[in-house]
C-alpha cells in the first residue's frame, strides 16, 4: 500500500468513528434529557401532593442502590420514589433517610429504664405504640416521630406506592444532591427531599449526568418550585444560601 492509500483507510477509519460517537452521544443526551425531565416532573408532583392531601411528602432518591433483597434491584441503575410522612414535620439537621434497627432498640431499651423509674401513671395511656414513642422520646432518639411510606399514585391507582417508583437509565446518574438539611453534598446512598402541605419545600440542587454532560434540578425553598436547568450551576450556593429576600446569606439556615 502507498502512503496516500494508508491515508485514505485511516481517514476512513476515523470518520467512521467520528460518526459513530457523536451518534452515541445523540442516545446518551437523549436520555439525560428524558431522565432529568421525568424527575423534574415527579418532584412537581410530589409538591403537589402534599398541598391536596395536607400531608408531608419526600421524595427518596437512590443514589447508589446496595439491598439485593429491594424489589426491581438493579445497581447500575439509581432511582427514586415518592413517600408520603405522618408524624412531625420539622426535619432534624443531617437525619438519617431511615431508621437503623439497632439504634432504635438500643434507644427504645434505654427509654425504657427511665420509664422504670417513673410513677405508671405518670405519662398515661395504655397502647404498646404510645409506651414505644414516649420510651424513644424520653432515650432522645427521634426515629419514632416521623413514619414515611410510598404515596399512592393517584393516577393508576396503584396502592403500593411502586407507581411512583422510577428509575434512571443505565447510563445515567446522580452526580451530586445538595438539600437543605444535609451539610454537605451527597455523591452516595440516599436522601431525601422534603415537600410540606402549606407548599413550600426543602431547598435543593440535584445534579444528573451521563458521564459528560450535567443537567441540574432546583427545588425553591418558600414557593417549592421545581426547574429544570440545562448544565451545572456555577456556585451551588448561588441557590442554597438565597433568602427569601433575595439576598445571599453566609450560612444556611440551622448552621452555627
Amino acid at each position: 500500500m502507498t502512503v496516500l492509500e494508508m491515508m485514505i483507510v485511516l481517514a476512513v477509519i476515523g470518520g467512521m468513528f467520528f460518526i459513530a460517537r457523536s451518534g452515541f452521544r445523540l442516545l446518551t443526551r437523549a436520555d439525560l434529557v428524558e431522565d432529568s425531565s421525568e424527575l423534574t416532573a415527579v418532584m412537581r408532583r410530589a409538591s403537589q401532593l402534599a398541598v391536596e392531601h395536607g400531608e408531608l411528602h419526600r421524595v427518596v432518591l437512590d443514589l447508589d442502590p446496595h439491598d439485593p433483597d429491594k424489589a426491581d434491584y438493579d445497581p447500575k441503575k439509581p432511582s427514586y420514589l415518592i413517600e408520603v410522612c405522618q408524624g412531625q414535620t420539622a426535619i432534624l439537621r443531617n437525619e438519617k433517610v431511615h431508621n437503623d434497627d439497632e439504634d432504635t432498640k438500643r434507644a427504645i431499651e434505654r427509654g425504657k429504664q427511665r420509664m422504670n423509674n417513673l410513677p405508671a401513671d405518670a405519662l398515661g395511656g395504655s397502647e404498646p405504640e404510645d409506651a414505644t414513642r414516649r420510651a424513644s422520646a424520653l432515650a432522645g432518639h427521634h426515629v419514632a416521630d416521623r413514619t414515611c411510606v410510598p404515596a399512592t399514585d393517584s393516577f393508576t391507582g396503584e396502592a403500593s406506592g411502586k407507581g411512583w417508583l422510577r428509575k434512571l437509565h443505565r447510563n445515567i446518574k446522580f452526580k451530586e444532591v445538595w438539600v437543605e438539611h444535609r451539610d454537605d453534598g451527597v455523591t452516595k446512598g440516599q436522601i431525601a427531599i422534603y415537600f410540606f402541605p402549606i407548599g413550600s419545600a426543602e431547598k435543593s440542587v440535584i445534579e444528573l449526568t451521563d458521564g459528560s454532560e450535567v443537567f441540574s434540578v432546583l427545588v425553591y425553598g418558600l414557593t417549592g418550585r421545581v426547574e429544570l436547568h440545562d448544565g451545572a450551576l456555577r456556585d451551588v450556593n448561588e441557590h442554597m444560601l438565597k433568602n427569601v429576600m433575595g439576598n445571599k446569606d453566609d450560612k444556611r439556615e440551622g448552621q452555627q
